[in-house]
């Protein structure tokens, strides 16, 4: 679709694209805007590779086939309001790239909502809705990473909590993932064990006992309901 290399100061609006390998390409590309943009069916929805200073808003990922929007190296991106839906394998993969900023964007109907690995650091993720993903998230790493700022994190589709003081805050942190999803990611044979009941006795320990968790992504402060901006997911 649209490949862009050692380059800067430059704007791509409201473009649509289609059946292609990637709908945008950025390499080596800084101080630069994606705006308004529609991917579908492509491979790869918006692949930005070591590219530093840009605004991705308003984009679309409909049916990209493996992930909709790649971040490697990209270091100092905001992302806003963009929207993955549809049988993508990732809707978003993060893989070396820090300090960005991930805000109001909905991820829906995909096997993983975010990967995130590779040591990213120092990036803000919240008021964004995972909806409906097979996993939320996929994190390998040892390290807490908390997905909240300012007392306000993510919607989770498949959060159970209550909201006693009704502040739109749920009374209950979330976590994505436990050992029990490490041990599937780096031993794919194990899901065969899924149903054990050592396997449900290691859940119901964790459950219990928060110092069995081996690190990984924490919410303590997750949303009730989707944030208004993204309930309307028919924008295309």
């Amino acid at each position: 679709g649209i490949f862009v290399t050692t380059s800067k100061k430059n704007i791509f609006r409201d473009n649509r694209m289609r059946d292609l390998r990637f709908a945008i390409h950025y390499m080596y590309t800084n101080y630069s805007e994606l705006i308004g943009n529609r991917s579908y069916r492509n491979h790869i929805g918006y692949a930005i590779m070591s590219s530093n200073d840009l605004k991705v808003d308003d984009n679309l990922s409909e049916r990209d086939r493996d992930q909709g929007f790649m971040f490697n190296y990209a270091n100092h991106i905001t992302a806003r309001d963009n929207k993955v839906r549809g049988g993508t394998k990732k809707c978003i993969f993060i893989y070396n790239s820090n300090k960005n900023i991930f805000q109001e964007n909905l991820l829906s109907d995909c096997d993983i909502g975010i990967h995130f690995t590779a040591g990213s650091e120092d990036n803000v993720i919240t008021h964004n809705a995972f909806v409906n993903n097979r996993n939320q998230v996929k994190y390998v790493g040892t390290r807490w990473l908390e997905w909240s700022k300012d007392g306000v994190g993510n919607y989770w589709s498949d959060q159970v909590a209550m909201d006693l003081d009704r502040n739109g805050i749920a009374d209950s942190i979330y976590r994505p993932n436990d050992l029990t999803d490490r041990i599937i990611w780096q031993y794919p044979s194990a899901r065969l064990l899924m149903n054990s009941p050592a396997v449900q006795i290691l859940k119901y320990a964790q459950g219990s006992f928060p110092a069995l968790h081996p690190g990984g992504v924490v919410d303590s402060a997750p949303l009730m309901k989707i944030p208004e901006r993204l309930v309307d997911g028919s924008k295309s």
